[in-house]
């Protein structure tokens, strides 16, 4: 071959390396622009998208689109975004909202079910997720405990489109940031603010009315213990001991370092508590007809009529949801209308305010929510 030759070969090799580099910058940067124009399309047609929030997972979770499906593995995900006033918007739950809280949750009744609290159906999750044309489209949102997100994101990490969030909303100190971080994930700010300032008055004034009050020793015994041998109770770090301060008690295993020691019915005699509540487990909108028994059954252990307690009539058996998640703030008015009689607190009045005004939910007189009444 002729050095002529072999110049034209090596001219004509370099065009075509410089044509394809140039090209895939062209196309690189085509495709970087679709992708910056698809994402100015979705800022224009969705003002204020992509929403991002880090979770109380400590993930960062984004959704690009106003949410239009949401499929809650949780009740108190389910009263939340009832909270919120987006409930319409929630397409599946799991078996504690749709059969055992079927009268706190009338409308989400025949929701379909894609599980139970703790075993999850995720075939039933795609499905609830699907487009029946375009697959999985964005606007989806799954609720799940923090403790749960592990799992629920691998088994749903194929699919892009379905938001995992996790948010407890059980929990006293995450309640209010996690309420914020939903209502911004629903675009339900102001109602998430509205809730929060109604719900930390609540508490404003159950402190202002306890404040400087004697504190009565109160012992809290788990609503599944029975009999003398291992009751369970709430020690430090708990939520029900922090539960009893607020609402102006001392507890009298305040200074347990377990969160839920294990005591018998001598230990509590010992201590002489003035008051005794428990709560009756399954509970959402009332206690039943098995309070009377439960209460029953503290006043005939052994040794009992020597205790305060007892002797001053001072047992109560509560409905356990109340004491829970966004609804504690009426649990707390309770407790210290129960530790504090005389206090001009109205109990009565905040559950009325939180089923009807939050939960959609007619507040009914004849259900009774802590046995006796108070």
């Amino acid at each position: 071959m002729n050095k002529t030759r072999k110049i034209a070969i090596a001219a004509v090799a370099c065009i075509v390396l410089l044509v394809a580099v140039l090209g895939a910058a062209y196309l690189g940067g085509l495709m970087e622009q679709l992708e910056l124009d698809e994402s100015n399309e979705n800022s224009q047609i969705y003002p204020g998208y992509p929403r991002t929030i880090e979770d109380s997972a400590e993930r960062n979770v984004t959704i690009c689109k106003p949410i239009t499906r949401i499929i809650t593995l949780t009740s108190d995900g389910a009263e939340g975004v009832r909270t919120l006033g987006a409930v319409d918007n929630i397409v599946g739950v799991t078996e504690m909202i749709n059969k055992d809280g079927k009268e706190y949750f009338p409308e989400l009744e025949n929701k379909p079910s894609v599980g139970t609290w703790k075993e999850f159906d995720y075939e039933e999750i795609v499905e609830l997720a699907m487009n029946s044309t375009d697959g999985v489209v964005p606007g989806v949102l799954v609720i799940s405990y923090v403790s749960k997100v592990p799992e629920v994101e691998e088994k749903l990490s194929s699919f892009e489109n379905i938001a995992v969030v996790g948010l407890d909303l059980y929990r006293e100190e995450t309640l209010d940031a996690e309420i914020v971080k939903l209502g911004y994930l629903l675009e339900r700010e102001e109602a998430a603010q509205d809730f929060i300032d109604w719900r930390q008055e609540k508490i404003a004034t159950v402190k202002s009315a306890v404040d400087g009050l004697e504190k009565p020793k109160v012992y809290i015994e788990k609503g599944s213990s029975t009999g003398t041998g291992e009751l369970g109770t709430y020690g430090k770090g708990s939520a029900f001991n922090l539960f009893c301060e607020i609402a102006g008690g001392n507890n009298v295993a305040s200074h347990f370092d377990t969160t839920y020691p294990k005591v018998d019915w001598e230990w509590v005699i010992d201590q002489d508590p003035d008051i005794i509540i428990k709560e009756e487990p399954r509970t959402f909108l009332e206690v039943t007809s098995k309070a009377e028994a439960m209460r029953a059954e503290v006043l005939n252990r052994p040794g009992a009529e020597n205790m305060s307690a007892i002797k001053n009539d001072r047992v109560y058996i509560l409905n356990r949801k109340m004491d829970y998640g966004l609804e504690n703030v009426v649990g707390l008015t309770y407790w210290a209308k129960i530790f504090h009689p005389n206090t001009s607190l109205d109990p009565e009045l905040v559950y009325r305010d939180y089923l009807e005004k939050y939960q959609g939910l007619k507040y009914s007189e004849d259900k009774m929510v802590v046995y006796p009444s108070v």
